[in-house]
């Protein structure tokens, strides 16, 4: 069973990112994946760079990345209130200041997509979705859009990003199933769980299924199981609250890091 670790939206949360690799660690999984924005809301966007760089793990660009690395001025977010957008707006100029010129070049040269292969299985990874960095797919996209990206990415498991919260979904295709993956978020979860969140991903013979309730998963196309573990891990979610208010950035995003 090849066994993956995948994980999302850090978003400047250097504490959060220590406790969920040390969570992987702890877990045997050697294989890691970042699937994006590293930066923005968090007061340490250098600091996760930095870690991230140092252990050379696999990442694939995201929008705030992009936004930073390209220095857009923006961040290709979508913000539902006025409040959200001030609140962006601040982000974006406290991150964009605090990101050096040579590490906005890295940000940027990162790929938009990874893949790999695995007993037959296509895997595609990616931020927002196979077509667009900053498309949301959401547990409300529908079977049949969610099969036509797979289709037109050449994947059978498609992971991705971006939405914040962790699912793992099986959408129905004409020769079998196709995987819909979202690693959550590691420094910014929008599921009501304030923990630190990270996904692991199985690839193999289902005989060789690790033994954990949280799993979930099934056969696709290629009678391969794929399957999943969300994993959460505590960390001190009130200091970077609080780093974050002594860093300027709005009280706003301080709280809703502590409710999630």
């Amino acid at each position: 069973m090849r066994r993956i670790a995948l994980f999302s939206d850090i978003h400047g949360n250097l504490p959060a990112l220590d406790a969920v690799l040390d969570s992987i660690a702890a877990a045997g999984v050697r294989e890691l994946f970042c699937l994006g924005d590293l930066v923005g809301y968090g007061p340490d966007p250098e600091g996760v760079i930095d870690r991230i760089r140092a252990r050379r793990i696999l990442t694939v660009r995201g929008n705030y990345d992009e936004g930073i690395g390209m220095r857009r001025g923006e961040c290709g977010c979508y913000y539902a209130t006025e409040q959200a957008k001030r609140d962006g707006e601040t982000s974006y100029a406290f991150t964009s200041r605090a990101v050096g010129d040579e590490d906005a070049a890295w940000l940027a040269s990162l790929p938009p997509a990874l893949r790999f292969e695995e007993s037959g299985v296509r895997v595609l990874l990616a931020h927002g979705s196979p077509r667009k960095i900053n498309e949301y797919l959401l547990p409300d996209r529908t079977d049949k859009l969610l099969a036509r990206l797979a289709a037109a990415a050449d994947a059978d498991v498609v992971c991705v990003g971006h939405v914040h919260l962790p699912y793992h979904r099986l959408v129905p295709v004409e020769n079998g199933t196709v995987h819909y993956v979202s690693a959550g978020s590691a420094g910014k979860p929008k599921d009501g769980d304030p923990r630190a969140g990270w996904v692991e991903l199985l690839i193999g013979d289902a005989d060789e299924v690790l033994p954990a309730s949280e799993t979930s998963g099934a056969a696709g196309a290629t009678d391969t199981f794929v399957g999943t573990v969300v994993h959460r891990v505590e960390y001190d979610v009130d200091a970077v609250a609080n780093a974050m208010i002594r860093a300027g950035l709005p009280a706003t995003l301080a709280a809703a890091l502590k409710s999630a």
